[in-house]
């Protein structure tokens, strides 16, 4: 079987023995708005929905069309990654390991690095770019911390596939639902150790807080008390010879039976294993909550949008998720392609994001991402490793206060210390392939221009990276001392 770089690599080829440049659309298309129209118009929606822009890409826009592109990432099961698919499945096997089989064959040093790796290698890779996005956005939404504990680190691999990925592009009840019975949120947030007359109010506080209702969503403490003893009974299987460890489960031996009211909702008294309904009827009144609405609107706003998004914007994607029951995808085509969400803002990279924007305007390719893990956790953004409940910041000062790292990123990366293009191992940048026989110091500024920025690069760091490939000689070294100072500038900090 071929590794994932030569099957990568024929991709990237078949784009750099083109004589004619990337593809550019020059219209605009029907019922989308006119400023995606354009080569600059592809840059900003390609930065938008993927992990950086790249000339693969560029070339479906062009070829697709705006709206033809988000529709198909909306899609991502008509998109082909298998090539993807079947080098995740030779190097990371626990992905396809059920519960049981995880704590059977796994070891958790074992299950978090697969779980990292395969996470950068989507990244970096994947042509369902959307999709990952989308996988980044819940899972901070319904954050676990990986290292919270071995247990649940194993746990991780089957709420990452079976919720979170399964649930990303589907209606958010089920995505919701989903994840109350994941025994990692069950352990992480206590839910399994909740019962009757011994309440753990844990879970109750952050499904309202931070999943579904917001800080400010109306909610009191009796109504936490409330959906506690509503969740009481809900466990996860903790036999290690079962075939079923750690699948979810419904205690009714544990169940509060009594009747409850949940932020005016009377819930009934429940016996036995109807007593399960309890919990779903709590699912049920979050779900289709007003707050809720405009907190979920407002959360896939902030990813896909930017910062602050105006109020009258947060109402119309409220409206679309009440109107259509909570539907992620709805509300995605609204603000990709309606002409009235308006222009999006820019918005700051995290350092994963940076990371992975910087191998694919540059090429890079991969046969592990191992070696990327120490600079992540350096810049504080290795993926799952965010400790508390509510997910990694997606604002712009969270991050700007760890400006050294994301410097070093590029920097490293053509130093070979990620990996070695001559060797090519680990994660590095082909700077002969990618340059494609340009030698002067301009057409290298325009050769990454190319395929940072569309063709785009703004003039004042054009300029600074010529006047440093003429500053000295132009060897190997400086060529790729160049590459660095490209994706290190400020305007790639940006998307």
């Amino acid at each position: 079987m071929s590794t994932l770089p030569s099957l990568l690599a024929s991709d990237a080829d078949s784009l750099l023995n083109e004589s004619e440049p990337v593809i550019r659309p020059k219209g605009g298309d029907a019922n989308a708005p006119a400023a995606l129209s354009g080569a600059s118009g592809a840059l900003r929606l390609i930065n938008r929905c993927t992990f950086g822009f790249s000339q693969y890409e560029a070339r479906q826009v062009g070829r697709l069309g705006t709206k033809r592109w988000v529709e198909g990432q909306l899609n991502p099961a008509t998109i082909d990654d298998s090539a993807l698919d079947a080098f995740l499945a030779a190097s990371y096997p626990v992905l396809a390991m059920t519960p049981a089989q995880v704590g059977a064959q796994a070891s958790p040093a074992d299950v978090r690095n697969q779980l990292q790796r395969a996470r950068l290698m989507r990244a970096m890779f994947s042509r369902r770019q959307l999709f990952e996005r989308v996988v980044e956005m819940w899972t901070d939404h319904f954050n676990i911390h990986i290292n919270d504990s071995d247990t649940i680190r194993m746990m991780k691999v089957g709420d990452d596939r079976d919720v979170v990925r399964a649930n990303a592009l589907g209606l958010f009840p089920a995505l919701l639902l989903a994840s109350a019975r994941s025994a990692a949120m069950l352990a992480y947030l206590n839910n399994d150790e909740n019962r009757v007359g011994a309440p753990n109010e844990n879970y109750a506080r952050e499904i309202m807080e931070l999943h579904t209702l917001g800080v400010t969503g109306g909610y009191t403490q009796a109504d936490v008390l409330q959906v506690a003893r509503c969740f009481t009974g809900w466990r996860y299987v903790t036999t290690s010879a079962s075939p079923s460890r750690w699948t979810f489960f419904f205690d009714s031996s544990r169940h509060d039976t009594a009747s409850k009211t949940v932020l005016g909702n009377f819930i009934p008294a429940r016996t036995g294993a109807s007593g399960y309904q309890d919990g779903l009827d709590v699912i049920a009144i979050l779900s289709n909550h007003p707050n809720t609405a405009r907190f979920i609107a407002g959360k896939v706003l902030l990813a896909f949008w930017g910062y602050t998004p105006p109020a009258g914007l947060v109402d119309t994607l409220a409206s679309i998720y009440l109107s259509t029951g909570g539907d992620i995808k709805a509300m995605l085509t609204y603000v990709l392609l309606d002409p009235g969400a308006g222009a999006w803002q820019p918005k700051f990279k995290r350092p994963m994001h940076l990371l992975v924007s910087i191998m694919r305007g540059l090429g890079g390719l991969a046969t592990s991402p191992a070696n990327l893990a120490t600079p992540l956790a350096q810049a504080g953004n290795q993926p799952f490793e965010w400790g508390p409940p509510d997910g990694y910041p997606d604002t712009q000062e969270a991050w700007m206060r760890l400006l050294l790292p994301r410097w070093n990123f590029g920097a490293a990366l053509m130093n070979s210390e990620y990996g070695s293009y001559t060797a090519k191992t680990n994660v590095y940048v082909d700077h002969i392939a990618l340059l494609r026989g340009a030698a002067t110091a301009s057409a290298i500024a325009d050769r990454l221009s190319q395929n940072l920025y569309n063709g785009l690069m703004p003039f004042t760091d054009r300029t600074r990276l010529v006047s440093y490939l003429t500053a000295g000689t132009m060897d190997t070294t400086r060529i790729r001392e160049s590459f660095g100072l490209a994706v290190g500038s400020p305007s790639f900090q940006w998307y």
